[in-house]
Parts: C-alpha cells; sequence; structure tokens
C-alpha cells in the first residue's frame, strides 16, 4: 500500500464526496464490501453542523440522515438488527468531546433509516448508552453506576455498579458483556470487560486505551491503543488499533501509522472487516472536520501505513494493504441491514414548515433471516397506509410498501390530526378522519371527527363535516356506512344522501362493511358485560357475537373471504393480561388465537388483499389514547399462526408449540391499512 494516511490529506474527501480513486487491490476490496450493509457516522454537512450520514461500506451512496442545521448529531448506533439507530443531539454553538460525547445532548432513537427520531430523554440523560441484542434494552454508565433500561418503558430494569468503568460502554452482541473504559487497573485508561449479570470485571489492556467495540463472537475485542516506548511524535507516540480476547489474552495489532492517531474501531457483522477513523489530532478532530475512515480486511492484519520505519521494525511481517480511504466521519457503525437505504430529501407543508421525509431506494433486507425473506415476499404486494407522529408532534398519514420500504408522507398539515385511513376496496380513494393537533388521538374516538375522502395518493381531499361517523366502504366504492346513534346509515358520496338504514343493535364504534357487502363486524355492547365484537347482518339487521363474551374486545375487520374476522381480543377487567390477535369462524362458535405477546398489546389488524399475510399494530400501552413512542407495526403470514412474538415463559406454557417468528417490524406506526393495488406515490404539495 503506498503511504494511505499521508496522502489522504491531499484527498479532496468531505462528507458528501465520492469515493476516492485507488489502486486496483483497493478497487477489488471496495467491490467485496460494495453491498454488505451500511455504514453510518457522523460528519460535517455543508452547512457546517454535524449530522448523521450513511454510506455503503465502500465508501458510496452517501447520504444525510438527519440535516437539521440547527443541531449536531453525533455518535450513532445501529441495533443488532439495523432496525432501529441511536445518537445524540445537542445546539449546534456547543462542541462535541471525544472524551465525553456519550454524555453529550439528549439521546435520540429513530428507525435504522433515520425516520421517526424520538428524544429519549433530558440533556445528560441515558449516557454511554449501548443496545442490548434485541434491541429493548439500553445500558447506561454514569457515575453512579451501569443502568440496564427498557426501551419502551424507560423503567430502570436493574442496576450495577461501574466497578471502575467511566466512558465508552459497549453491550456484546450476545448479551453476557460490556467493554468499557475504566480507571480500576492500575492506570487511568484501561479497556475492560464486565460479566453483565455478576459485575465480575477484567482488564483487557492496560495504559492509554479507550474505544473499545466486541467482534460479533463477543470473544473479542477492537481498541485503540497507544503503547508506551514509541519514538516518533516527539517520544509520545500514535495510537494504534489492536484486538484481543476478552480475557486480556492473544493481544494482536491490527493497523498503526506514524502520523495518525487510530480510533473508533468497529469489525463488520460477518467479522471479517474492520472499520476504522484515522486522526491527526488526539482528541479525534471533532471540533474542525474530522478524518477520513479507513477498512481493512481481518485477514490482511496486522497493517502498516505510510513509511513509518520505526514501526515497521517492531512488526517486520506487518503488510501494507489493502485498505479503502472512506469519507470523512468519526464515530461509525457498521449494519448488515437494508434498511438505511433511503434518501432523505425536503418537502415544504402547507404552512411552508419543512420535514423530512424518506424515499427509499433499496427494496428489501439483505440479511439472510426469516424475517428478510418474509420482506422480499412483500415488496411488490402493494400498499400500506398508516397513521404516525411526525417531528412537529401531530400525526399524518404516510404511506410505504408492505415490506416498510418506500416511506412517505400523504398528508403535510401540522394543525391536524389524520388517522383512521383505509382504502377503498378498488384501492382508488382513500377515507380518513381529521381532528385539530389539540385532540388526542384515541382509539376509541378517531371515528367521531371530520371525514375526508381523498384520492389514494392523498390528492384531492374533500371534507364532509362530522356527520358521518365510523364510516366504511361499500364494497362498489360509491357509498359507505356510518355507525349514528340513530342507527347504521349507508350514505351515497356523491350525493351525500341517506340511501338506507338498519338498526345498529347495540354497535359504538370501529365499523366495517363486509367485502362482498352482506354484514358489519364492529364494536359493540350489550352482548356481554363489556365490549365484545358483533357481527350484523346488512339484510335482516340480526346481530350475533363473534368474540368470548366476558372481556373486552375490539378492532375487528373481516378477511377477504368476508366469512372471518380478525379481531383485539382484550382482558378481563381486574385480572393481568394483553390484547392479542384473534380470529373468528363464520358462526362466532370457534375462535383461535393467531398472535400474541407477553410485553406488547395488539391492535387494529387487517388482512393483505389475497389473504395471506396479517397487519397490525403493537402497543405498549392499553389503547386508548395512542401518543406514546411504543406504537409499531408488524407483518406474520397466516401459514405461521399460531405464533408467539417473544420468549415469555406464561405465552410458551399457553402455545408451546407455536413457533416465535418470522415477525417482520415496521416501525412507527397505527391502524394500518393494505391495498393491493399501485398506488402514486407522491410528497404532498
Amino acid at each position: 500500500m503506498t503511504a494511505i494516511w499521508m496522502s489522504i490529506l491531499a484527498l479532496a474527501v468531505g462528507a458528501a464526496d465520492a469515493v476516492p480513486q485507488a489502486a486496483s487491490a483497493d478497487r477489488a476490496l471496495a467491490d467485496e464490501v460494495r453491498a454488505l450493509g451500511w455504514i453510518a457516522y457522523c460528519a460535517r454537512s455543508d452547512k457546517g453542523d454535524w449530522d448523521i450520514f450513511v454510506c455503503r461500506p465502500d465508501g458510496s451512496q452517501i447520504r444525510n440522515l438527519t440535516g437539521t442545521p440547527g443541531h449536531n448529531e453525533f455518535s450513532p448506533q445501529f441495533s443488532r438488527d439495523g432496525r432501529r439507530l441511536l445518537y445524540r443531539r445537542m445546539p449546534r454553538t456547543e462542541t462535541i468531546d471525544n472524551n465525553h460525547h456519550g454524555t453529550q445532548g439528549e439521546l435520540v432513537l429513530a428507525n435504522g433509516d433515520g425516520t421517526q427520531p424520538q428524544v429519549f430523554g433530558a440533556e445528560g440523560e441515558y449516557p454511554w448508552a449501548s443496545w442490548s441484542p434485541d434491541g429493548k434494552q439500553l445500558a447506561c454508565l454514569s457515575i453512579k453506576g451501569i443502568t440496564f433500561i427498557d426501551v419502551a418503558t424507560k423503567q430502570v430494569v436493574r442496576r450495577s455498579e461501574r466497578k471502575g468503568f467511566f466512558q465508552q460502554l459497549t453491550w456484546s452482541p450476545d448479551g453476557r458483556w460490556l467493554s468499557g473504559v475504566a480507571n480500576s487497573f492500575g492506570a487511568g485508561w484501561s479497556v475492560a470487560c464486565m460479566d453483565a449479570e455478576t459485575g465480575a470485571v477484567n482488564a483487557v489492556n492496560r495504559v492509554d486505551c479507550c474505544t473499545p467495540d466486541w467482534f460479533p463472537d463477543s470473544k473479542h475485542v477492537v481498541f485503540s491503543w497507544r503503547p508506551p516506548g514509541q519514538a516518533a511524535n516527539s517520544g509520545y507516540g500514535w495510537t494504534q488499533l489492536w484486538m484481543a480476547d476478552a480475557e486480556g489474552q492473544s493481544r494482536r495489532l491490527l493497523y498503526a501509522e506514524d502520523g495518525r492517531h487510530v480510533y473508533g474501531g468497529h469489525v463488520s457483522p460477518d467479522g471479517k472487516y474492520v472499520l476504522f477513523t484515522g486522526n491527526m489530532q488526539e482528541d479525534g478532530d471533532p471540533s474542525q472536520a474530522g478524518a477520513p475512515m479507513g477498512l481493512m480486511r481481518m485477514r490482511d492484519a496486522p497493517l502498516i501505513g505510510g513509511a513509518s520505519r520505526e514501526l515497521r521494525k517492531l512488526h517486520p511481517r506487518a503488510g501494507d494493504g489493502p485498505a479503502l480511504t472512506l469519507p470523512r466521519g468519526w464515530e461509525p457503525c457498521w449494519t448488515s441491514s437494508e434498511l438505511p437505504a433511503g434518501k432523505p430529501v425536503r418537502s415544504g407543508s402547507r404552512r411552508n414548515e419543512s420535514r423530512t421525509i424518506l424515499v427509499s431506494t433499496q427494496a428489501t433486507p439483505a440479511i439472510g433471516n426469516d424475517a428478510s425473506r418474509l420482506a422480499a415476499e412483500l415488496h411488490n404486494l402493494g400498499w400500506l397506509v398508516f397513521s404516525a407522529k411526525t417531528e412537529q408532534g401531530d400525526w399524518d398519514l404516510f404511506l410505504m410498501r408492505p415490506d416498510g420500504t418506500d416511506r412517505q408522507p400523504l398528508t403535510s398539515t401540522p394543525e391536524f390530526n389524520e388517522t383512521g385511513a383505509r382504502f377503498a376496496p378498488d384501492g382508488q380513494r382513500l377515507l380518513y378522519y381529521r381532528m385539530p393537533k389539540t385532540e388526542a388521538v384515541d382509539n376509541n374516538t378517531y371515528g367521531t371527527f371530520e371525514l375526508i375522502v381523498a384520492d389514494s395518493d392523498g390528492r384531492n381531499p374533500v371534507a364532509y363535516g362530522r356527520e358521518f361517523p365510523w364510516a366504511s366502504w361499500g364494497p362498489d366504492g360509491k357509498h359507505v356506512a356510518c355507525l349514528t346513534s340513530k342507527g347504521i346509515q349507508i350514505v351515497d358520496l356523491a350525493s351525500r344522501r341517506i340511501v338506507r338504514q338498519v338498526p345498529r343493535q347495540g354497535m359504538v364504534g370501529q365499523l366495517i362493511w363486509s367485502p362482498d357487502g352482506r354484514a358489519f363486524v364492529g364494536t359493540a355492547n350489550g352482548l356481554g358485560p363489556f365490549w365484545n365484537i358483533g357481527r350484523l347482518s346488512a339484510d335482516d339487521g340480526k346481530i350475533q357475537v363473534m368474540s368470548e363474551s366476558d372481556r373486552y374486545n375490539c378492532t375487528p375487520d373481516w378477511l377477504p373471504d368476508s366469512q372471518h374476522v380478525v379481531y383485539a381480543r382484550g382482558i378481563i377487567p381486574q385480572q393481568s393480561g394483553r390484547a392479542e390477535l384473534w380470529m373468528a369462524d363464520p358462526d362466532g362458535r370457534k375462535t383461535r388465537l393467531l398472535y400474541a405477546e407477553e410485553d406488547r398489546h395488539i391492535y387494529g389488524a387487517c388482512a393483505s388483499p389475497d389473504g395471506r399475510y396479517l397487519l397490525f399494530t403493537r402497543s405498549v400501552e392499553d389503547l386508548g389514547k395512542v401518543d406514546h413512542a411504543g406504537t409499531t407495526m408488524a407483518i406474520i403470514r397466516r401459514s405461521d399462526v399460531p405464533m408467539r412474538g417473544d420468549a415469555g415463559e406464561t405465552l410458551r406454557k399457553r402455545v408451546p408449540d407455536a413457533p416465535q417468528g418470522p415477525r417482520l417490524d415496521l416501525g412507527p406506526g397505527w391502524e394500518p391499512h393494505w391495498t393491493g393495488r399501485e398506488v402514486r406515490a407522491e410528497a404532498p404539495p
């Protein structure tokens, strides 16, 4: 390799630059890694603030995920499945500190593609946060100790003494260990490991070490170390990239160069490559423009960059390449998921308020697991519409593919909340409800506000007023059924005339007209002591209970056969439990479990137009009010039911033969609906 790091300064490599020209060996390495997921990092934007960017591992396809000129965003970390991203955010006027960045500003949690960012805590809260293997918890390190936080509830699950750990905490992929920088091993800057259960600690490497991270095997650690006794840099020496096993044995040099401090080592998800940053300044250059990142194969280690004559004497067998020069960046991390493959663009709202939307240019996750195969099945099966909360605090309607890609807004009205969207049977139109932003979005009342009918791409919205509660499309797409205090009214949309009325027989909400037009299903009272699912004949007005009548039940919908009904089977008052996804047979005499979790309520299910898949909402809270960060969407196959969504012991005993997946998680959203037709997907004007 040529003097790779000394030549970096001559390369115009900025946060939005193209990939530098490389030698043939470097080009071969670039080709090798290009499709292996995405790298997230922070870098200076063209506006001078620090944003979170992603790029391919070869440095191509650079995209800005945050784009907030008033803030600095930094220290990104993907969850192990790539579906979530955490980072910290603070005002642009403050400077990122290489030794305290994990305590600066606010912790933000977002989707892996940067969408739906949510501030998780106040300034300085949840310091040095690191994902658990399943993405459901965070380990945080403060002067008071190590705390394990449940992401959904923000509750402290347990605590541990910090045992001298003081920064750069990282949870191992298997969940058994924590690594970090410690001052309890006879030196101020040791890299150490801690047993996450017992709290037992051991040093991995002592003296002048930092930025540790785990290999995928959870048995080895990559870290930065400035070995003593170096003659270079006026006897101070240069920081190098090393690895060792978690017990501090088998220490090995990975990359070193006189003239560069090497920090921020991160091993690829397959363990074959290592990513790092080279900096001339020991603080990592965050107050300047950062420095180019680098990438090398593990099998080529050790490597030495540039002339580095003294280093080559110490390590005579070290190679000199290839190593890729990547864009300027700091604290990079790597995911094999394809979910970050999106490009933020700006769209003005109707009040010219700017907001970030995401238009994906990629399709399905590339990680070779059951969820990615499910995503591959779903990508071309139409579109989903749903409500989600925006950065402005209102609820808008969004559109996306069933695999979670191509997510983009249909409405952009900061003064209103839009909810309860449903496609017409032919997929050409859409109805939904609109309410002032000051009104709380509530699972039990959203259908009582102003009805809006629009094209399926959100264009040409027409307001119908509040006289059409709980509207549901008829089979012909020309009529809607509305649930009023006077009865179920069939309304001709063109003329707004009531053409027929059926007694409501105790129906109180969430009315849905069957695909064949012969029946209605909804939430009813009078069929038992609590809310129940009622099926009402459109011909003779007779009603029958479809669910168990000794508990709360809600959010029903039809399967495409107009015979079976899916619904949320709720709890019995004064008893613990969660709402679960169930299905009722045509006569209501037989019900069966479809999907359940021990730590989530399941609501708002609908089937795919072909009946092969089930789409639903997962909620931490018992809805009611929907304004909660733990409200997300997911899809499963009908052929895989009954399914358990987690490893809870109670659920396992109830349905021991039920599989635990695959489930495709789709991120934040509520009350989704599905059409098999193509929708012209364009951002709102």
